[in-house]
């Protein structure tokens, strides 16, 4: 009887958080519309990734395209392993038109006892500036 209280409250708290907005990612997204279909969109915000300096991890017409670029500014923790731009790029076919939207995020990867750990931050203003190119070069414009 107890622990099916214990259960309920905690869903009940879950859902409530989730349906507040307690779930929000720091990491901004730029919407854009493509008149191309979703293949040519996706090779082109690949493209687009790799010109600006992002190693392209996956190029998948389903689900998009995922990037990442290591900063190598001198803006370091004394425990940080690396930061890196995640770019993520995802596609959504429309009535004779392709919708982008394309994430923009920073990560950092800090030393710890237990060894590496991956920690997302808000994204850099240059990681911003990145997604909003993407969207301009294949979705001309935001929608």
């Amino acid at each position: 009887m107890i622990r099916k209280r214990t259960v309920l409250a905690s869903l009940s708290c879950i859902t409530l958080l989730a349906a507040c907005g307690g779930f929000k990612s720091t990491w901004p997204s730029v919407t854009g519309i493509s008149d191309q279909t979703v293949a040519v969109t996706v090779n082109c915000m690949a493209e687009q990734a790799k010109g600006l300096g992002y190693d392209v991890r996956v190029v998948d017409h389903k689900r998009g395209v995922e990037a990442t670029r290591n900063d190598t500014s001198d803006v370091r923790y004394v425990n940080e392993f690396r930061r890196y731009d995640v770019i993520s790029a995802s596609t959504k076919p429309e009535k004779a038109s392709t919708k982008i939207e394309v994430r923009a995020g920073t990560r950092s990867d800090y030393q710890t006892r237990r060894g590496v750990t991956p920690t997302d931050e808000p994204a850099r203003d240059a990681a911003k500036k990145d997604a909003q190119t993407i969207v301009t070069a294949c979705g001309g414009g935001p929608s």
